[in-house]
């Protein structure tokens, strides 16, 4: 008989999401010339669809985002809260979703990207960018999102996941409680 193991998911799933970054950014390093905004003309643009998505290569050394870029203490900062934040997820890790398969791949995501851009951190001294999404609105004219990486969609969307699961097992809880109260949830 098979035994359901919890944590093969979560593994799995991180080990999956840290692998995809990693390579990704192999290749963008390798291939995509690097953008130094203090260089005017630096770097390339490769166009995936249209204007609309291209990849880049750019460096980050703030927080999602590109907030608090260029201060080497934002950086010893940022990695110091990462490891903070990934050690108290593993520490808690049998109360979130242990038993959950959905609940596994939401944290193997988190961390998969969470670990993803540590290694950046240590080891470039920023985090490679390389995703470049422009929006067009005929309205308002177009929207540039600031460039992102695989992690940092893995952590977007491991936290998402994770709300969505948290309201779901809420959701069920009130459906028991009222069942089990005859409809009065005050009961």
């Amino acid at each position: 008989m098979t035994r359901y193991r919890p944590y093969a998911t979560f593994w799995a799933v991180m080990l999956v999401a840290l692998i995809a970054d990693q390579v990704t950014k192999f290749f963008v390093v390798k291939h995509i010339a690097f953008f130094d905004p203090a260089i005017p003309g630096s770097g390339e643009e490769v166009s995936i669809i249209a204007d609309v998505l291209r990849f880049v290569h750019v460096g980050n050394k703030g927080a999602a985002w590109g907030a608090g870029s260029g201060h080497d203490a934002t950086q010893i900062f940022l990695v110091g809260l990462a490891l903070v934040v990934i050690a108290f997820i593993w520490l808690k890790r049998r109360e979130l979703l242990r038993e959950l398969a959905g609940g596994q791949v939401a944290f193997g995501l988190f961390i998969g990207g969470a670990v993803g851009n540590v290694c950046d951190r240590l080891l470039r001294e920023h985090v490679v960018d390389f995703v470049d999404i422009r929006l067009p609105f005929k309205l308002f004219g177009s929207y540039h999102w600031p460039a992102f990486n695989i992690a940092d969609a893995c952590i977007c969307v491991g936290v998402g996941l994770y709300f969505i699961f948290l309201w779901q097992q809420e959701k069920e809880m009130r459906r028991r409680i009222e069942s089990q109260s005859g409809g009065n949830p005050l009961i």
